[in-house]
């Protein structure tokens, strides 16, 4: 463990960030990607059923969930400019705002290229917040600020190189708290772009069964009237 421990000190930030991007398909493959069309279900905490998901990106133009639930269909959007909700299976009428902290968590997901990318030229801040274990294996821990002031504390393993698990605050049932997503079943698509297929939050497991990249998307379906 001694070792372990000396071995992850002893990788320079820029050492980490630049062995994750290698991990993901290197520098010049990520940023050909522009669209992501991802396919599969989402099993809410406590739930016995999972239910259908699809989520659409455009890179920094719009990010759109779409949720089949009890005969209803639901929906999250996120621009640049503005988050909305509608959730009818909730008794939603008409879509309403995300708060703040949910809109600047999700508006960081419209990068597809992820924050390490050029991260000086976007104004994002990174800095090391130590080292953790996840599952077994030691991660760093990378505190990145993006210019809309949210925070997000990336684990990337020290075996993989691959985001494992992140933090950021949100509000959840009124209160402001660390929501943790862990990241795992990671595959190369048919175009050969990495993605992380199960991603678990405190509010259920996301599965998908399908990526489709550089898809040409309607950028009207990120318009909420």
């Amino acid at each position: 463990m001694f070792m372990s421990v000396q071995f992850v000190q002893a990788q320079t930030m820029e050492e980490i960030i630049n062995r994750h991007i290698e991990a993901m398909g290197g520098r010049e493959k990520i940023m050909t990607l522009s669209s992501a069309l991802m396919t599969g279900t989402f099993t809410a905490m406590g739930a016995q059923s999972p239910i259908n998901i699809t989520t659409t990106k455009k890179h920094m133009v719009g990010s759109r969930i779409d949720i089949e639930a009890n005969g209803t269909n639901n929906f999250q959007v996120i621009t640049p400019a503005n988050g909305w909700i509608f959730t009818p299976v909730q008794g939603d009428k008409a879509p309403r705002p995300l708060l703040e902290d949910q809109f600047k968590a999700g508006q960081v997901q419209l990068d597809l290229h992820g924050p390490f990318i050029n991260y000086k030229e976007k104004g994002i801040n990174i800095e090391m917040a130590g080292n953790d274990t996840v599952d077994g294996v030691m991660c760093y821990k990378l505190k990145v600020t993006s210019p809309n002031t949210n925070v997000t504390v990336y684990f990337i393993s020290s075996k993989s190189n691959q985001i494992v698990k992140t933090s950021t605050k949100m509000f959840q049932f009124g209160n402001l708290e660390d929501v943790e997503t862990s990241y795992s079943n990671y595959k190369q698509n048919e175009n050969g772009y990495w993605f992380a297929y199960t991603n678990v939050s405190p509010r259920g497991a996301t599965n998908h069964d399908k990526i489709i990249t550089n898809v040409a998307v309607d950028e009207k379906i990120f318009k909420v009237n």
